[in-house]
């Protein structure tokens, strides 16, 4: 009898014994963090260890986008101001990278730009030597610059009589 007791409490724990394990949830709060792990992103990783999710990523087009008030001082070849503008721009994404900034030209034209992940945006170029600024004897080459305001502008616009420098620092409204 004794030996059947034996027996029954071995296959028992035999069997429970092949029961598949179970992880248990982890206790590392870090773990439920959600980060972005889309490496485009200018928040990748960010927040890593944790629960990839790409709901919290944002791209370089996002960092600039919206309405700016913009003084430019425009500078002739000898470094002299030649005059001063005010404009309001708007910058609208096109994509993740590409975005167009209107208000230069008028409200029907923009300019093309490509942004970094790293606060930096350059203006796009064709074939020649920049993109066209507002009419097609002029082209543009310069860049956007993030900074804790709003931006900096430094553009050089090529024309038809020489060139001047645009320069200024747009502020978000």
């Amino acid at each position: 009898m004794i030996k059947k007791i034996l027996f029954i409490l071995c296959s028992v724990l035999v069997l429970y014994s092949c029961q598949k394990w179970q992880d248990k949830p982890a206790a590392d709060p870090h773990l439920s963090n959600k980060y972005c792990n889309d490496p485009t992103a200018v928040n990748y990783n960010w927040g890593f260890p944790g629960t990839p999710d790409n709901t919290v990523c944002y791209y370089p087009t996002d960092v600039f986008k919206g309405t700016y008030t913009f003084k430019d001082s425009v500078y002739l070849p000898d470094d002299s101001l030649a005059f001063v503008k005010s404009y309001t721009l708007n910058v609208i994404a096109i994509n993740h990278v590409n975005m167009a900034v209107m208000g230069f030209c008028g409200t029907s034209d923009s300019l093309k730009f490509t942004a970094g992940k790293y606060g930096m945006a350059t203006a796009d170029t064709n074939a020649v030597s920049g993109q066209f600024f507002c009419r097609q004897l002029d082209t543009l080459t310069g860049n956007l610059v993030i900074d804790s305001a709003g931006f900096q502008i430094s553009f050089k616009v090529q024309s038809d009589t020489g060139y001047t420098i645009h320069s200024g620092q747009a502020i978000k409204q």
